[in-house]
């Protein structure tokens, strides 16, 4: 089954659903929508989201993992993401 992307509240709601979700949640529709889609839907979802192809992928293996690596607490896995910046103490202006 695929689903045509010919209406045109897709290309509206589908950009403002997505705008609400977190990532991994977003990721999640995206992959769920371009499973429906069938052949070539990565690309559409891709085109009408904004969304990085990869990233669509990726929401798909995670469907088909059943969510098994995600915790339910946390919207990024355990050490992923960007590490934290340090603050540094600007120079006193002792040399």
């Amino acid at each position: 089954m695929s689903l045509p992307l010919t209406d045109p509240d897709w290309f509206d709601h589908v950009p403002l659903v997505l705008s609400e979700l977190d990532e991994k949640q977003r990721r999640w529709v995206a992959g769920l929508l371009s499973e429906a889609l069938g052949h070539g839907g990565t690309r559409q979802v891709a085109k009408l989201s904004g969304l990085d192809p990869k990233t669509i992928r990726q929401g798909r293996i995670d469907l088909n993992n059943q969510l098994a690596d995600y915790p339910k607490a946390r919207v990024r896995r355990a050490g992923a993401g960007r590490p934290p910046v340090k603050k540094t103490m600007p120079n006193s202006g002792k040399d």
